[in-house]
Parts: C-alpha cells; structure tokens; sequence
C-alpha cells in the first residue's frame, strides 16, 4: 500500500451542491495549499479519502451500501512544502467514520463546511443527478418516490437517500463542531460565497494564517446548471457497445496505455449543454419546504444553533 505524507490537514467536507467546486478552485491556487488530487481527471475532482472500504451508506446512486470504494490515488509528486494540503469531499460530512478519522487521528486538520437553504441544495442535487450517465428520473417521479418512503431516508434506498439526507445536515454540522471544536471549523453560506467571494477567501485565510493577496484574482463561480449532450457522438464515448472495448484491448494491449490514449478521448463525451430551471409549482414546493422545514430554520437562523465564530 502507497503511503501519504503528509495528509490533507484543510478538509472541505460538503455540504454538497452547497460552493465547494469553487472554494476548492480558488483556494488550491494559493502559493501555500496543495491539491493532490489536482491532476486525476476533472477541475474539481472528489476524493472520498475518508470513506475508502466498504461504504455504509449510498454516497452516490450508482454506489449503493456496501460498494468497495477506493479513493483516487494521491499525487504528490509536485508536492513543494506547502503548509496546507486541500482535500474536497462533500460526502464527508454526512460520515461517522470520517468525523472520528479526523477527531481521533487528525488533530491539525481543519474543516471547511459549507451550507444553503436546504430546499436549494434539493433542486441543485436534482439538477447535478441529470447530468449523469444513470439518473433519468423525473422531479415528479422522485418526490413520488420519496412520498412513498414517508420521506425517511434509508441507506438501503440509494436512489432516495441522498436526496432526504444532503438537505437535512443541520444535525451533522453540529456534530463537527461540538466533536472537533470551534476552532478548527468555519461555516460558509452559499450566499456569501455568491455575493462576496474576496470576504469570504479574507476571512479563511485570517483563519488559516496565509496571507489573503496569495488568492487568486478571478473568482468566478464554478459548477453551474447543465445537461448532459444528448448526441450520438457523445452518448457512444460515454457508454461505447462490448465491441468497441473488446477492439481497443487486441489494438492496444495493456490497460496503462488505453488509459493513456482512450481516456481523454472518452473524455469529450461529458461536454454539458446548457438546461433549463425545473419549474416546480407552488403546492409541490411547499410540500418539499414543509418535509425540511427543521433544516429550514436552522439555515435560517445560523447563530442561533451554532456558535457565531465559526460562521463566515
């Protein structure tokens, strides 16, 4: 097994759907942050570090309970001394076991978590889930899905889980704090990330003892809304037929030069297009509000569940 030294020690551990692509962006290309994950494969690539093993709850829907999750493989390579070492991971804080990795085991480390208006966060999850290969629920078709689970999250439901536990994280940001401290935990709002990037970036890197002109000058925001392309091209790349791999094995034998030469190729079958907002009527997002309505008002009402220190 590959060791790491040293390990990531500033943790962005969600929520998801919640500005965490951008704050990773930003924050990596200061002089003192490194991102071992920078190079894998995306701009904004998740390692899951804190859940390697068998998963006990459905982070992903095309990742049910009980999956073998290995992480993606740290680069340290360009590594250079960096005082901090950036991990992005929103299925992290929905994670016992990645709350006491770090209580128990990472006494340095410390953890970004950001929020937004809990039924927000739902319609942005519902938007992230179409832009994948494997999700062609309809809005509707979901929240009957969910009416028909009482709206009970269950981790043996990967298809509904995420959508009833992402948005109701009050009771997980309180767990960090009160296991890992103020000190070693901010609090960001979606909002303050949209309407005032440079305070928030100041305020973290006050936090984090870096100097805040390291941080980078352009600080527009990442992830927006898409779909998926819907072209033939596109779709073969994404899921090519058992003929087109059996083909790339007998032209190119060995799996590290497929990688090599096939993935940036595969690649180009993830190009997003733009999509419309799901229009959702007024009784059905009520319905929805009156289903998160404790994570509501948590979100609402910030310093009155958490202490006013962490918040950013």
């Amino acid at each position: 097994m590959r060791a790491v030294e040293p390990a990531p020690n500033l943790l962005l551990v969600g929520g998801p759907k919640c500005g965490t692509t951008s704050l990773l962006l930003w924050l990596r290309k200061h002089n003192e942050v490194y991102h071992p994950w920078e190079r894998v494969n995306s701009g904004a690539v998740e390692s899951g570090f804190l859940l390697g093993g068998v998963v006990d709850y459905p982070f992903e829907m095309s990742k049910p309970r009980g999956t073998l999750f290995l992480p993606h493989e740290a680069d340290m390579d360009y590594y250079k001394s960096e005082r901090l070492i950036i991990d992005k991971s929103p299925q992290h804080l929905y994670s016992k076991r990645a709350l006491e990795t770090v209580r128990d085991l990472m006494p340095e480390a410390k953890v970004i978590i950001t929020v937004r208006d809990p039924y927000d966060l739902m319609i942005s999850l519902f938007h992230q889930q179409k832009k994948t290969v494997h999700f062609k629920t309809s809005f509707e078709s979901l929240i009957s899905k969910i009416d028909s689970r009482n709206w009970i999250a269950s981790p043996e439901d990967p298809d509904t889980w995420g959508f009833l536990t992402y948005p109701r994280f009050s009771s997980y940001v309180k767990n960090w704090i009160d296991e890992i401290g103020e000190d070693r935990i901010r609090v960001v709002q979606l909002n303050s990330i949209a309407l005032n990037p440079r305070m928030v970036l100041d305020e973290i890197s006050d936090w984090l003892g870096i100097d805040p002109a390291g941080m980078p000058r352009d600080l527009s925001v990442k992830n927006p809304r898409g779909k998926l392309s819907n072209s033939a091209y596109r779709r073969f790349l994404r899921n090519p037929p058992n003929w087109a791999f059996s083909l790339a094995k007998i032209v190119i034998p060995t799996r590290g030069l497929r990688k090599v030469i096939l993935d940036p190729i595969r690649s180009k079958g993830w190009k997003y297009v733009q999509s419309e907002k799901q229009e959702i009527s007024d009784e059905l997002t009520e319905k929805i509000r009156l289903n998160l309505i404790d994570d509501i008002e948590f979100m609402d009402n910030l310093e009155k569940y958490i202490p006013k220190s962490v918040i950013i």
